[in-house]
C-alpha cells in the first residue's frame, strides 16, 4: 500500500467508518506499467463491465480492477470518462430523450450539463480498494450513509469554508466520481445514478463522495479536527440517549409503584 493510501485508508476508517471499502481510483497513460494483480474483466470475467460494476468490485469484493476500453462495457461512461469522443447522436440529447425528458430540447440541456472528460485521451482507469492500492490515485472514492457522507463534506471545509455544490441529474454517476474531482479539482457529493443501482447492485441508501489527491491531506485533517470538536461523530451522538425518558400516562401507576413519580 502506497504512503498515502495507507494514510488516508486510516483516516476514512476511524472517523468514517464505512460499510464497504474506500476506492482508490487512477487514470493510467499509454505505457503506464499496469500494477500488480490487477484483474482484466476480458480476460479475468469473459466479458467487459460498467464502470459501477468495477468499483462495486473493489468496494464489496476487494479487487483490484482495469479497465482498458475493450473492459468498458457501458457506452455512457466510454463518453463520459474520456475513451472515446462524444458523437452527434448524443450531443442532441438522443440518449436522454425520452427516457430521462419531456422532449429533445431537455434532452441535450441535460446532455451538454453531463460531467465529461475535455478530451477523449483515456487509456486505461484502475481501481483498487484503498487499503491495498499500490499506485498513488488520483482520486478516492467513498460510500456511505447521509450521515457518513455529511462528515466527510464538513472534512472537506475545515480548511477553506464555504459549501460544496454539487449537480444531480440521475444518471452517469461515474462523471461525478472521477470527472469532476479530476477537472474541477474539488470534492463531489454524488447521488448513484439508476445504471449503477441496476447493474453495480449500489443500495438505496447510499450516497457517494468524491476526493481529488489534492485534497487529500487536507481533507484527513479536517475530518480530525471536526471530530474533536465533539458536535458531528460517526457514529452519530444523540444527545437523547443520555436524556430523562418520558412514558406515556398508562405506564404512570407503574412508575408510582416503582418510586420513579
Amino acid at each position: 500500500m502506497s504512503k498515502i493510501c495507507n494514510y488516508m485508508n486510516n483516516s476514512i476508517n476511524k472517523y468514517i467508518r464505512p460499510y464497504t471499502f474506500p476506492v482508490a481510483v487512477k487514470l493510467l497513460a499509454k505505457g503506464e506499467a499496469l500494477p500488480q494483480k490487477m484483474r482484466v474483466p476480458t480476460e479475468n470475467l469473459g466479458h467487459p463491465v460498467a464502470f459501477c460494476q468495477a468499483v462495486s468490485m473493489a468496494r464489496r469484493f476487494g479487487w483490484p480492477v482495469a479497465l482498458y476500453q475493450k473492459d468498458q462495457a457501458c457506452g455512457l461512461a466510454q463518453i463520459a470518462l474520456g475513451y472515446k469522443e462524444e458523437p452527434d447522436f448524443m450531443k442532441d440529447g438522443s440518449m436522454v430523450y425520452p427516457l430521462y425528458v419531456e422532449n429533445m430540447e431537455a434532452g441535450k440541456k441535460t446532455q451538454e450539463s453531463t460531467p465529461k472528460m475535455p478530451t477523449a485521451h483515456t487509456y486505461c482507469i484502475i481501481v483498487a480498494p484503498l487499503h491495498l492500492a499500490e499506485f498513488d490515485p488520483d482520486v478516492i472514492i467513498v460510500y456511505g450513509n447521509a450521515a457518513q457522507i455529511t462528515r466527510l463534506v464538513q472534512g472537506a471545509l475545515y480548511k477553506e469554508g464555504g459549501y460544496i455544490e454539487s449537480r444531480f441529474a440521475g444518471r452517469i454517476a461515474c462523471g461525478g466520481q472521477v470527472v469532476v474531482p479530476i477537472v474541477e479539482d474539488r470534492c463531489n457529493v454524488i447521488i448513484p445514478g439508476g445504471g449503477e443501482r441496476v447493474f453495480a447492485v449500489t443500495t438505496d441508501d447510499e450516497l457517494a463522495f468524491s476526493m481529488p489527491k489534492s485534497k487529500f491531506e487536507d481533507l484527513a485533517e479536517g475530518l480530525e479536527k471536526t471530530h474533536k470538536g465533539g458536535v458531528a461523530r460517526i457514529p452519530t451522538p444523540f444527545a437523547a440517549i443520555n436524556a430523562k425518558p418520558q412514558f406515556p400516562e398508562a405506564y404512570w401507576e407503574l412508575e408510582k409503584y416503582c418510586d420513579l413519580r
